[in-house]
């Protein structure tokens, strides 16, 4: 009944079929990546774009443009499509064109990369001690591609980055990373939207109605 068009999502990075009974369920992004196919890649995003709709939503929270960097992360792993940025950038801009092509909003996840963090934002709140200049030649890469490709939306991640905020506040809350660098440096005009407001990454900065708060207030326009 509402006025206004809403954006019902889900986690569909392996397809609907994650998620849903009687969708198609895909092979996780790590095993596409191997392949190393565009025009798959291509049509996973296609399938899972058309199972959504097909179910009454319309906004995929997928692809990870994580790299697979650090062997001891617990949370990305074969979430990614690999550990090259070209390559990856290549591949998300690909699943993220057939998604849209499809009518389904993308999301590009978790910017600006998760993969190189050791601990898992479910729990802990990482942080990611590298360089500006290394962040900008390897985890800002797929994102960029992502961006080119017109990736409707961008999710944040929780995880410090220093070398980009000083304050080691979560990207989630940080002006600097999506207010400065993504709206600005990267010039992205889409939506961007918090990952899940109930992990403990983001909780350790204060309570769920304060990080909301937050959030808004770093650069996000939709929590999750």
């Amino acid at each position: 009944r509402s006025t206004v068009p809403l954006l019902i999502a889900a986690d569909a990075e392996r397809g609907a079929g994650q998620q849903f009974d009687g969708c198609v369920a895909l092979p996780p992004l790590g095993a596409l990546g191997f392949l190393d196919d565009a025009a798959g890649m291509r049509r996973a995003g296609q399938v899972t774009a058309r199972d959504l709709k097909r179910t009454g939503l319309n906004w995929a929270l997928a692809p990870v443009c994580d790299l697979d960097l650090a062997p001891g992360n617990p949370i990305i792993g074969t979430r990614s499509a690999g550990g090259d940025p070209d390559r990856v950038g290549a591949l998300v801009a690909d699943w993220i064109d057939g998604c849209q092509s499809e009518g389904g909003m993308a999301c590009a996840k978790h910017f600006p990369g998760h993969g190189r963090a050791d601990a898992d934002s479910h729990d802990t709140l990482p942080s990611v001690s590298i360089g500006a200049t290394w962040l900008e030649r390897d985890e800002l890469a797929p994102f960029r591609a992502a961006l080119d490709a017109g990736v409707a939306s961008v999710m944040t991640a929780h995880v410090a980055f220093p070398a980009l905020d000083p304050t080691r506040s979560p990207a989630t809350l940080s002006e600097p990373i999506l207010t400065q660098l993504l709206r600005g440096a990267m010039e992205f005009d889409g939506l961007i939207v918090s990952d899940a407001l109930d992990m403990r990454g983001i909780l350790v900065a204060g309570t769920e109605e304060e990080v909301a708060v937050r959030a808004i207030e770093a650069g996000c326009d939709a929590l999750l």
